[in-house]
């Protein structure tokens, strides 16, 4: 595994990560896939990854808040325009 990793570009080293789970929408694994190389990493569980997937999990959960967040925004702005029409 050691030498797959390296080959793939990763460092080795290794971070414990936690993915929320809800048994509904937040219930699969989450797939990550870097370099050739393929995890499925369980929610509901602290497990130990590459650093490097756990920054992928980080930027991911950092894309949904801004995600989420513009969501809200686009909504709220929405809301105001069809306010004003009326």
């Amino acid at each position: 595994m050691a030498k797959e990793m390296n080959k793939a570009g990763l460092s080795g080293k290794t971070k414990k990560v936690y993915l929320f789970y809800d048994g509904e929408k937040y219930k699969d694994p989450l797939y990550v896939g870097i370099n050739g190389m393929n995890w499925l990493i369980v929610r509901g569980e602290e497990v130990e990854v590459p650093v490097e997937v756990a920054e992928v999990i980080e930027h991911q959960l950092e894309q949904d808040k801004h995600t989420a967040q513009m969501m809200r925004d686009l909504s709220k702005k929405a809301k105001e325009l069809k306010e004003l029409e009326e």
